[in-house]
């Protein structure tokens, strides 16, 4: 088995996902047009995996990848979203304007709005809201499966609650979800994650991995063959160029997926180009 490729649903992921949080996001200064030709760019690149989430872009993120991957090229992208956070009302009432405000905004407005949005997302993960996201989610991506689900960054102790596991299991079993898991802020999280029953995704920030690499839970992830995208590679390795900080997180022995957030063609090709050239990692891993 070779640990380095991860497939969902039968479909292979590319070594670098897209990160698409400032799809739609007031604080994404791209017109539309961009956001569409760097989707597509992505492709031609050989991106196979988009990394989205229902509160990103109020939606629109959402709803930009629906439109993605409506084409003939469904059968060969992945898209991995997550639930479990949601705006205030205030911050929802803002989305029918972002088409007219988006031009007019300064970038200190800019920022000032930012700053608003993240003190006004909250959390839930009672199973009700989880499977209502879950359908939601399905219309704004125009398909009648996600892929792949994340929970949203719960804390440790909302992944004990068993109702909330039986729900993401009746959605997989209604065919409404290909897999499920985690998206972790912290190795507290990580570790009840891989208690909780049905996990076979996860989705870890760069100081996260190495922790759990310290920990000796990487074993255990590679044991169970537990499917890994790695976040924030670049920003949590600053003593690295971005081409080194993921070249690294490739290494790692656990990492299938490095998701780089980028609003640039350039960038992203500079970055995937840069992952095909990665140094070989040291030590065996387990087949």
């Amino acid at each position: 088995m070779d640990r380095d490729i991860l497939t969902i649903n039968g479909k292979r992921a590319s070594r670098i996902g897209l990160g698409c949080s400032r799809i739609g996001s007031f604080n994404n200064p791209a017109p539309l047009r961009e956001t569409r030709n760097l989707l597509a760019a992505a492709i031609d690149l050989g991106v196979t995996l988009f990394d989205t989430a229902d509160v990103y872009g109020q939606g629109d993120s959402e709803r930009e990848l629906g439109r993605l991957i409506a084409g003939a090229r469904r059968d060969d992208l992945i898209v991995v979203t997550k639930a479990g956070k949601a705006f205030s009302a205030k911050m929802r009432l803002l989305r029918p304007f972002k088409p007219l405000l988006k031009p007019l905004l300064s970038r200190r407005l800019e920022r000032q709005i930012s700053r608003q949005r993240d003190g006004n997302i909250g959390s839930d993960f009672s199973p009700h809201v989880i499977t209502r996201a879950v359908e939601a989610s399905l219309r704004r991506l125009r398909t009648e499966r996600l892929d792949a689900l994340l929970l949203h960054s719960p804390p440790a102790d909302a992944l004990t609650n068993q109702a909330l596991c039986e729900a993401l299991m009746n959605l997989q079993r209604a065919g409404k979800l290909g897999c499920f898991g985690v998206s972790c802020d912290d190795v507290a999280t990580l570790e009840a994650a891989l208690a909780m029953p049905g996990t076979t995704l996860l989705e870890l920030p760069a100081d996260v991995l190495a922790e759990a690499a310290a920990r000796g839970l990487d074993a255990e992830i590679r044991h169970r063959n537990i499917g890994v995208l790695a976040r924030e590679v670049i920003r949590m390795q600053p003593g690295l160029s971005p081409i080194e900080a993921v070249q690294a997180c490739l290494a790692d022995g656990m990492t299938q997926c490095a998701v780089v957030g980028t609003t640039k063609a350039a960038h992203l090709a500079q970055i995937v180009r840069g992952a095909a050239e990665r140094p070989a990692r040291a030590g065996a891993l387990l087949d």
